[in-house]
């Protein structure tokens, strides 16, 4: 016995017994022939589509409100501050943006929350990337003060 008929043997297979419709297999319909004359009949009978006009779509332009407000927080740096809050839950202020606008000492900030990491000031320092709920600072005594600029959209809604 060759390989191939070993492969390709009849087995009896069981039949259950099935009490429901049987349903007769799928018959393929003969194909329907064209002759040249007939497609052209049917092309004629047969509206083209409509012509779809081209049409330029220009981008639309999306501004944020600008109705911004801001506040310069002066901070005493030759006093020591060790994760002292500057008070920005109790004024209602989310800002989405901080700016140093003045450091005569060096001093750290944490955003958020006084467990979260230190970032080391310096003047032109700017944190966009973030909604401040609160800035914590921490300097040793030394000498002048810092001037934080916060800002925030009083307009920008939140969850709550």
């Amino acid at each position: 016995m060759k390989m191939q008929e070993r492969l390709q043997r009849a087995i009896r297979t069981p039949i259950l017994s099935y009490e429901g419709p049987v349903e007769e297999p799928f018959k393929p319909e003969p194909p329907i022939f064209f002759s040249s004359k007939s497609a052209e009949e049917l092309e004629a009978a047969i509206p083209p589509p409509p012509e779809i006009a081209r049409v330029s779509i220009k981008p639309t332009l999306v501004q944020e409100v600008k109705d911004r407000h801001y506040r310069n927080i002066v901070v005493d740096l030759s006093t020591a501050h060790t994760n002292e809050a500057l008070g920005l839950r109790s004024l209602g202020i989310i800002a989405d943006t901080i700016t140093i606008i003045r450091a005569d000492s060096p001093f750290t900030y944490r955003i958020n929350s006084a467990s979260n990491d230190e970032t080391p000031a310096e003047k032109g320092l700017t944190e966009t990337e973030f909604e401040i709920e609160e800035l914590y600072i921490t300097n040793d005594a030394l000498s002048g003060k810092a001037i934080i600029r916060v800002n925030w959209n009083p307009r920008l809604v939140r969850p709550t």
